[in-house]
């Protein structure tokens, strides 16, 4: 499982400092290189030779003048047949005085003989823009697939040695040892809609397949309480007693949306009093009812894209959200959940930056804001920078979940969407900092949001072959072999639960085995 190769460096900053590190792999193919400077509103590096399919993670430490603060953005210009692209490589949110750190990075759809990676600002104010220990390094796609395994071995997997002795404690050499793994720790999972109920073919579907649930439509506030006063928790009542009869977590998603498209229409027009009196029993009544039965509960969805609630109530509103909910469900991890963070670095409103000083100021209000909810519906995914954001996201030491995982239909071919799918589904299972990953494809109405998994008869679409074929490379195989004259047998395996058997002659003894994350190898006796 050890890799010798060039070796991906997940280090990461979210606070400014005084002085910049050190750059990440000595510079890499920038070392001793110096920036263009043009009106000093932007540096440019001249890049030759990008080759096809390759990765180049790039990192930087910046600092700015004349202006307090502003987003900065990395760009990488390439030019074809006259035809010129740009793809956004990173951010970061620049301060006058101190250097923060931008990490981020493309793929290369093609080989370039020439092309310019730049840094300029956002808003186009009148500045100046410094960096310092930048650095740009490049993987081979082989390269980026064995870091991909390596952290996956290292951090998904645990060593397993079982002793097999008699009754007085002797070695049995030769006992013949069976391992079946029976449960998955790591939660993957997928939305579910009121189609499920009472569907024997959607439920079996799902259950051969999944750990992790969350309801698409069915816990909002529009669906709960489409007329003032009316509550009806019918459908998601019977959709938790799916959940609860097939042991599956399950997410809460959502208590509010930030979006005024997606509020019921009778709170659009309240006033102030009676929207505080409205949102607060929205809380109690919902929490109320699933306490307990919800690990997560997004609090208050896309708020760093829409402000509904913020702007009727005051910046604070969120706060109190998360602190009523947190009184009423102790024991569910309060998360954010944004779009367009992990998925790009195009959208001004949900850099990386943007959502951890919104997770800060949540903390500094006194709330208990633990989750890190990062939606990831993806057109052409980019790896590195997904990982370079997972990187900075990760040092904050909160769960991060993938909370709603597609890839769009825009792509024509259904091939093509499975490619970007496993592609986005390999970076989060082997970043350490991801603890769980959902994916948006309820099926309803014979059809889904973005992306289905399978037809309307559960016959499994290209994107439900590949998480198939996953989940079956995520998981351990079940292994028959026979113990060494040690009486040990042992085995490099998934983190779950598993049922042991030895056999010696015509006694077979069994147990089972909780094998939980660690570094060194898990001793078990039988």
């Amino acid at each position: 499982s050890s890799y010798g190769g060039l070796l991906y460096d997940s280090t990461a900053y979210t606070e400014c400092q005084n002085q910049p590190e050190e750059p990440l792999y000595g510079g890499g193919i920038l070392r001793n290189r110096y920036p263009n400077v043009q009106q000093q509103q932007k540096l440019s590096f001249p890049i030759d030779n990008l080759e096809a399919g390759t990765k180049y993670c790039f990192s930087a430490w910046v600092k700015i003048r004349n202006v307090d603060s502003d987003l900065i953005r990395a760009t990488i210009i390439t030019e074809d047949e006259g035809e010129t692209s740009l793809q956004c490589v990173g951010t970061v949110i620049a301060n006058e005085g101190c250097w923060s750190f931008l990490k981020g990075g493309f793929v290369s759809s093609s080989s370039y003989n020439s092309s310019e990676l730049y840094l300029a600002s956002s808003s186009r104010r009148n500045m100046s823009i410094e960096i310092a220990s930048y650095s740009l390094q490049p993987f081979t796609e082989e390269e980026w697939r064995l870091n991909q395994e390596a952290k996956i071995n290292q951090i998904r997997k645990r060593a397993v040695t079982i002793h097999v002795s008699d009754h007085n404690g002797v070695a049995i050499e030769g006992a013949s040892v069976k391992v079946k793994q029976v449960y998955k720790d790591f939660p993957f999972g997928s939305a579910i809609a009121e189609s499920i109920i009472g569907n024997s073919r959607y439920q079996k579907w799902f259950v051969d397949r999944f750990n992790a649930a969350v309801f698409e439509n069915e816990l909002k506030w529009q669906a709960t309480e489409y007329i003032q006063g009316e509550l009806n928790y019918t459908i998601p009542d019977l959709m938790m007693e799916f959940i609860r009869s097939n042991q599956i977590v399950a997410r809460g998603h959502n208590i509010f949306w930030e979006n005024p498209n997606y509020v019921p229409r009778w709170v659009l027009n309240l006033g102030r009093e009676a929207l505080e009196s409205a949102v607060k029993s929205r809380i109690q009544s919902l929490i109320g009812k699933y306490r307990d039965d919800f690990v997560h509960w997004d609090v208050n969805n896309e708020m760093l894209h829409f402000d509904f609630y913020e702007e009727k109530l005051g910046r604070n509103a969120s706060v109190e959200f998360f602190r009523t909910a947190n009184d009423a469900d102790p024991l569910a991890t309060l998360f954010m959940n944004e779009f367009n963070v992990v998925e790009t670095c195009s959208d001004d409103e949900s850099t990386v930056d943007t959502y951890v000083a919104r997770m800060r100021e949540l903390n500094s209000g006194g709330v208990r804001m633990d989750g890190i909810g990062l939606q990831g519906h993806f057109e052409n995914p980019n790896p590195p920078l997904m990982r370079g954001i997972l990187d900075k996201l990760a040092t904050l030491e909160h769960p991060i979940w993938l909370t709603e995982v597609d890839v769009s239909k825009k792509f024509s071919s259904q091939k093509q969407q499975a490619i970007y799918l496993e592609e986005v589904l390999r970076e989060g299972f082997s970043h350490p900092g991801v603890d769980g990953i959902m994916l948006w494809s309820a099926i309803r109405g014979g059809g889904c949001y973005q992306m289905c998994l399978t037809d309307g008869e559960f016959n499994n679409l290209p994107t439900g072959d590949k998480v198939d074929e996953l989940l079956r490379e995520w998981g351990t195989a079940a292994l028959e072999g026979t113990a060494d004259k040690h009486g040990s047998y042992s085995f490099l395996g998934f983190l779950g639960e598993y049922r042991i058997s030895a056999t010696v002659g015509n006694t077979t003894v069994k147990a089972t085995l909780s094998l939980a994350a660690g570094k060194d190898t898990k001793h078990f006796n039988i």
